[in-house]
């Protein structure tokens, strides 16, 4: 796709100038000399933000799909004892390269805080009562 160009501030407000006097999409495009789906976009965007600059995108795009995340909260529910680099073994064999840094960003996004796998499992019943004999 071919990168488009940037109308200039003047021509953008003489579109809008124009909308406002009443004149159609065709008429505004043929005097101008742009194409009637450009007149049409700047128009619906004053419409709706009363701009007509392009604005930059706020922050960077996510690297991990909202499938990623949702794996990597499935994988570290389901076994507490995994590692951050366990994560992104799992996300590197399904196309996407992340760093550990990022699954612990990812994770304490999604409400995990303490993001360090559990060094110890949990004692299973049988344990517990086993170490209550012994006590008493």
């Amino acid at each position: 796709m071919a990168k488009t160009k940037e109308l200039s501030k003047d021509v953008r407000d003489k579109i809008v100038d124009l909308h406002k006097a009443g004149m159609g999409y065709k008429t505004i495009a043929k005097q101008l000399g742009e194409k009637v789906t450009t007149v049409g976009a700047i128009i619906r965007k004053w419409k709706k933000h009363k701009i007509t600059v392009n604005l930059p995108r706020p922050g960077a795009p996510c690297k991990i799909s909202p499938c990623g995340v949702a794996m990597i909260m499935r994988t570290v529910r389901n076994q507490p004892r995994t590692t951050r680099e366990d994560l992104v073994n799992d996300l590197k064999a399904a196309g996407t390269i992340v760093t550990k840094k990022t699954i612990g960003n990812t994770l304490r996004r999604e409400g995990l805080k303490s993001c360090s796998a559990r060094k110890v499992p949990l004692l299973k019943k049988a344990h517990i009562q086993a170490r209550l004999k012994l006590a008493n």
